[in-house]
């Protein structure tokens, strides 16, 4: 690592619920960076888990006396809570984050840190996330429309300003100031919701946003995640987060919002049909389930 790494460091936090054996291999990731461990802290907050994920953490705290490891219970339920306690706890002036099922490739943090040195104009990055699937094999109804349901991040090879949308959360890093200067996560939104929620924030403040393709951290999916009732189960989080984030707004803004989801309907349909024409019929069958049910969340039908 180049010696101007020392004028920064990251701190990484890993909000966990009762997920103690994913999250061991979360926490092992960063033990093995490529990079000194004096050039980040690693923060678990414990969002409530009735696992032992507490032991797991004062543990892994005790057999590696070398890292700057801190272990913090956050009694406000949910994701969001959890992360702006990461916030308010780190000390270091990059943040980043990664979900308690996941793993971080070995040259995670030095490849971070230097992204943020090299791209001083950008204020907020993030990079790949690959899925690993039980039995290592894909869904089937699973295609490049449907990535959010399992936060896949791939953009290729190529760093540069973010492609599209925004990071996922198992793949997020900040300049800690613009926390600051904007606030935290919004703790109302749910499932990615929060996460859009500050990326928006930072658009409009004509902040760039980095892909950096070489931040690499592999997302453990669940059996239960990719089947049909948690597919649907989300996809209506996603609606509903979207309707709390516009409720505020006037009777337009909410109305736009619906035609744009209704022109997905549509998109979807046509996609759809040339699913179908290659015999990719779960594909099609889930394009427009996921954005149906999206509506119906939107809509708040129950």
């Amino acid at each position: 690592m180049q010696k101007e790494n020392r004028k920064m460091r990251l701190s990484v936090v890993i909000c966990a619920y009762n997920k103690a054996d994913l999250l061991l291999n979360a926490i092992d990731s960063l033990k093995e960076q490529s990079c000194e461990k004096d050039l980040f802290e690693l923060i678990v907050i414990d969002n409530n888990s009735t696992d032992n994920t507490k032991e797991v953490c004062l543990d892994f705290k005790s057999n590696n006396p070398d890292m700057k490891f801190s272990y913090y219970l956050e009694k406000k339920q949910g994701l969001s809570s959890a992360r702006n306690r990461g916030i308010k706890e780190s000390n270091y002036e990059i943040i980043s984050f990664i979900d308690d099922d996941a793993k971080a490739n070995k040259d995670y943090v030095k490849n971070l840190l230097d992204t943020f040195l090299q791209n001083p104009e950008y204020i907020a990055a993030g990079g790949k996330v690959l899925p690993v699937y039980p039995g290592n094999k894909e869904p089937e109804w699973l295609s490049r429309y449907l990535w959010g349901i399992v936060a896949k991040i791939d953009y290729g090879d190529s760093s540069g300003l973010f492609p599209k949308k925004y990071p996922a959360g198992c793949n997020m890093a900040f300049r800690k100031f613009i926390f600051e200067k904007f606030g935290g996560f919004n703790e109302e939104l749910i499932y990615r919701g929060d996460e859009k929620y500050v990326f928006n924030k930072l658009k409009k403040g004509n902040y760039k946003v980095y892909y950096a393709a070489n931040v690499v951290v592999y997302h453990y999916i669940d059996e239960k995640r990719i089947q049909h009732e948690a597919i649907l189960k989300i996809s209506r989080n996603i609606g509903e987060s979207e309707r709390i984030s516009v409720r505020n707004g006037n009777n337009v803004l909410i109305i736009f919002k619906l035609f744009k989801y209704l022109f997905k309907l549509f998109a979807a349909f046509s996609i759809s049909i040339l699913f179908c024409l290659k015999g990719q019929y779960k594909k099609a069958k889930y394009l427009i389930l996921v954005i149906w049910n999206t509506i119906l969340g939107f809509i708040n039908f129950r």
